[in-house]
């Protein structure tokens, strides 16, 4: 019986275990954190993440636990639209976007694991390569032979240092702010305020919950003191002050935005890495957690079929047009929200729904799973 380790518990690892486990390999998935710790933020997940959980099996669980997103709507700080995306249309599918609790989407992953041995408070020491195996070295100093190892260890993946060496990563924002709030009555959708200040985005997670995404304009990476950093958004239309007005800094999530640049390989031989820690990159796309559920399900279809001594060679052939294309989408997303605030808005108001059809457009295909 093959025997395959995954590193790393969130969205990528989980959604590899869970396409992997009745295959009829022996799995073992290991975690750092010495328990189960999910961010208790929320998540947006285009069509095309929707998709591939349906190939995992749990797109209709997740529909029935998160909150459903038809229309992306963009406003002024008084409210005024500047533009209204319908996504079935842009999609091409009905009930196309969806969003939900980080911990949610964790649970329902996690909930149907079986046959396979869950370590935590473990990470990977050392690794040595071999033709027919990988050699692995725990932190608890035990060693391990695998056939395949899978780095699914985030953005700052010990797995690709220990592959690839140190690759710095780019700081493209400083401070972003992230946080839960009681759903407000009227917003249903996907609803981003913005201004020369910054941006302001909510979105429903279920019918009584809605998550945060605030990012404040700065010169350069300053930063602000947290107590401050809201100061601009509580003269914004409403709900956004009601909101501020119970809003603690300190129950927020606060960090940078960052990106991995890209790799000639995800990953080397039999070592293969997936979601972040293959293709990081910040939420201009909102594709993390949707790119992370499609290599689960890519990988998982071929390791039927390919050879693994050269399974990450395969898997990056296999993603790199996708990845690609979304990491320069991505990259003009984010010079674009760097623009002074009129030309931003004028450019949303002219061309905005033919640059995001545009952007998706790729995305809309589903591959041959």
């Amino acid at each position: 019986m093959k025997k395959i380790l995954i590193a790393g518990g969130g969205i990528a690892g989980l959604a590899a275990a869970r396409m992997l486990q009745n295959q009829g390999y022996q799995i073992r998935l290991i975690e750092k954190q010495p328990k189960w710790q999910i961010s208790g933020t929320g998540l947006y997940l285009p069509s095309n993440g929707i998709v591939a959980l349906d190939k995992i099996g749990l797109g209709a669980i997740a529909r029935e636990k998160g909150f459903i997103i038809d229309y992306r709507n963009i406003k002024s700080a008084q409210a005024e639209t500047i533009l209204d995306l319908d996504l079935e249309k842009i999609w091409g599918r009905e009930k196309p976007c969806l969003g939900i609790k980080r911990k949610v989407l964790h649970d329902i992953l996690i909930n149907g694991i079986n046959n396979i041995d869950i370590v935590f408070n473990t990470t990977i020491k050392n690794l040595k390569t071999n033709p027919q195996s990988v050699e692995v070295e725990f932190s608890s100093g035990s060693k391990e032979e695998y056939d395949l190892v899978i780095g699914a260890d985030g953005l700052y993946s010990k797995t690709r240092n220990l592959v690839l060496g140190d690759i710095p990563l780019r700081k493209v924002t400083t401070q972003v702010c992230r946080f839960m709030i009681k759903k407000p009555k009227d917003i249903n959708s996907w609803t981003l305020f913005i201004s020369s200040a910054g941006q302001f985005l909510i979105i429903p997670t279920d019918k009584d919950s809605a998550y945060c995404y605030v990012n404040r304009k700065t010169k350069g990476f300053k930063t602000y003191d947290k107590k401050q950093y809201m100061e601009p958004f509580k003269k914004f239309a409403s709900p956004v002050p009601e909101i501020l007005n119970t809003w603690d800094p300190n129950e927020a999530y606060w960090n940078d935005l960052e990106e991995l640049p890209q790799l000639p390989v995800m990953g080397s031989s039999r070592v293969v890495l997936i979601g972040d820690a293959a293709h990081g990159m910040p939420p201009f796309m909102a594709q993390g957690g949707a790119l992370a559920l499609e290599d689960a399900v890519v990988l998982s279809g071929l390791l039927k079929n390919e050879d693994w001594s050269t399974m990450a060679s395969t898997f990056s052939k296999n993603r790199i047009n996708r990845i690609d294309w979304t990491r320069a989408r991505n990259q003009k997303r984010e010079k674009l929200s760097k623009l002074p605030y009129w030309i931003a808005k004028l450019g949303l108001k002219k061309v905005g729904e033919k640059n995001w059809t545009e952007d998706y457009r790729p995305l809309t295909k589903t591959p041959n799973w």
